[in-house]
């Protein structure tokens, strides 16, 4: 697996552990930032896989 892929798919991670984080206390974070976490999940995921399978190498 080449260093690019690796990174979204650490940050993918990342930011469904903080979306979780969230999403048990309501209230903790505003309901605009949640929505635009929750947007860009789907989006960091599938940048991983398209990048894991066109790079060479991955």
């Amino acid at each position: 697996m080449s260093a690019l892929p690796a990174a979204y798919l650490v940050l993918c991670l990342v930011v469904a552990a903080v979306l979780l984080l969230w999403l048990r206390w309501p209230g903790i974070a505003r309901a605009e930032v949640v929505w635009g976490m929750a947007a860009l999940l789907p989006l960091l995921c599938a940048l991983a896989v398209a990048l894991q399978q066109t790079l060479p190498g991955a």
